[in-house]
């Protein structure tokens, strides 16, 4: 046989295997499985997310407790126009209090908060595909019952949302354990960021979307419409997603092979979670407080947004919606453009890459401090300048994601889902208590000084926790999360060097494939 004869056979083997059609065999799976996440992550935003936008019109704001500041009522900017404040006029059919509101929306992130781990042990035990999908599923027809429960009583409406988070706080754990088997070193930043821009995109969608519906279609169809999106996305997941490259039955051998021997096929492997070494460890409890003070700026954003743009700043339903898009654009351009950098600046190799994630956290972290303040000093008294603000504040949480998300599939790539889950854990507490402070506070005191209150306490937070991810973050692997017979790290090496980047990775003096899958 000729060495050309081996050539074509070689070839079309590759070509067998990817012959499912021309998109699949031009196109990395690991890119069609990002894309997947991104398509999916959208989807569940517009699905979890329009609530808040609905029970601003669903509730008859008078319908609030008599408050300690009554004759106070919220005192609009005088910019926002006098023609804004008569569209606090527009009214929903629901006698819920501010309280009760609050709580309404911190239901979502009550069950959220419980299955965080439980998603990163079901994905390890189940797979990916399997609960990944089921998840989205579930929370379509769930959120679908959001008119009925809500007309039948709020606790109705709570044990949905309450429902809808418990389902939903298994994804994300699932989405790093799914990455940590299918993005290469040298990809991840910029692959778990293409994942995390459908958060952004959603919402960009989500609010435009939601209040145009609530305007035109009655606010029902906010709770109707985004389940044909799940619909279609599940379609695609079921054909599309596999667990693993092993498992992809049209993965191109070239592919498979570059993604495992940079990965390692030991991280393919489902280990025993080592709990007392992950719960003990400084870099893990790192990543935990980083999640929970950047998501307070998140969560204060998607719950209480539209309320702030209508009471504070004095926006209608439509206007309002457009408005609070703007925020999630600039979190997309901004969560895009840090993790192209950050891959690019570790692959040069120049700077040690536990440098490079910790330069862009101090970035990300005193920029939301510092927008926080003014915000706090400038309480609304301008809008144009608050939007500004506001934008400013979720461009500077969108660096999370280069500079400490991206760390679970680094310091402990076979056990990222479940590092993350713990971290998602302690990131959903401001889901919980945003909403219930807003609540509080505002209730008895619904005037401008109370939102200075609240971005003061959002500062506050996110500078005490900031300092501490600082400190304590960790990129190389940490020992619990080695495998048997995996190599000591030395510490003289800069860990940026992506060919000795996990000590339990499968050492080769050969060079990586050159490869543009």
């Amino acid at each position: 046989m000729t060495s050309s004869n081996v050539v074509e056979t070689k070839q079309d083997q590759d070509s067998k295997k990817g012959s499912c059609c021309r998109l699949a065999e031009k196109t990395p799976a690991r890119y069609v499985l990002s894309g997947l996440f991104f398509l999916g992550i959208i989807s569940l935003v517009t699905t979890r997310n329009g609530f808040s936008v609905a029970v601003v019109v669903m509730v008859n704001s008078s319908s609030t407790a008599t408050s300690v500041n009554q004759s106070a009522p919220y005192q609009l900017c005088t910019s926002s126009g006098s023609g804004n404040t008569s569209t606090q006029t527009e009214e929903g059919e629901l006698e819920w209090s501010k309280s009760l509101r609050g709580t309404l929306l911190g239901a979502y992130y009550y069950g959220y908060i419980i299955t965080q781990v439980v998603g990163g042990v079901l994905e390890q035990k189940l797979g990916g595909k399997v609960v990944y999908g089921t998840g989205m599923l579930a929370i379509a027809a769930l959120n679908a019952l959001g008119p009925v429960a809500s007309k039948a009583s709020p606790w109705a409406m709570f044990a949905v949302r309450f429902s809808m988070g418990l389902v939903s706080g298994v994804l994300f754990p699932t989405l790093y354990g799914v990455l940590g088997r299918w993005a290469p070193p040298t990809e991840r930043t910029r692959l778990l960021a293409f994942c995390y821009i459908g958060l952004p995109v959603g919402n960009a969608i989500n609010y435009p979307l939601a209040s145009f519906l609530a305007a035109e279609l009655g606010w029902e169809t906010i709770f109707y419409i985004p389940g044909g999106f799940v619909a279609a996305w599940l379609v695609a997941w079921l054909l599309l997603a596999y667990d693993s490259p092993a498992k992809h039955p049209r993965i191109l051998e070239e592919e498979q092979k570059y993604i495992e021997d940079s990965i390692g096929v030991k991280v393919q492997q489902k280990p025993r979670v080592p709990w007392l070494k992950v719960f003990t460890s400084l870099p893990a409890w790192a990543l935990i407080v980083g999640q929970f003070y950047s998501n307070w700026a998140k969560y204060f954003l998607l719950t209480q947004l539209p309320n702030y743009m209508k009471n504070v700043l004095g926006f209608d339903i439509k206007t309002n919606g457009l408005l609070s898009a703007l925020p999630f654009v600039l979190e997309m351009i901004s969560m895009l453009a840090s993790s192209i950098a950050a891959d690019r600046l570790i692959a040069r190799g120049k700077i040690p890459k536990l440098w490079i994630r910790r330069g862009i956290v101090i970035t990300g972290c005193c920029g939301m401090v510092t927008c926080g303040l003014v915000l706090a000093n400038l309480s609304g008294c301008n809008p144009a300048v608050a939007v500004a603000l506001l934008c400013l504040l979720e461009a500077f949480y969108a660096l999370t994601v280069a500079g400490m998300r991206a760390v679970h599939v680094e310091f402990a790539p076979r056990f990222s889902g479940v590092t993350f889950a713990l971290a998602n854990t302690a990131g959903t507490l401001p889901g919980i208590f945003a909403p219930l402070l807003v609540g509080f506070i505002t209730e008895n005191d619904p005037t401008l000084s109370a939102w200075m209150k609240i971005f003061y306490i959002g500062a506050a937070i996110q500078g005490v926790g900031g300092i501490f991810t600082v400190v304590f973050m960790r990129t190389d692997v940490q020992p619990w999360a080695r495998a048997e017979g995996d190599e000591e790290p030395n510490i003289d090496d800069k860990d940026l060097v992506i060919a000795n980047e996990h000590a339990g990775m499968p050492m080769k003096d050969e060079e990586m494939p050159s490869t543009k899958l």
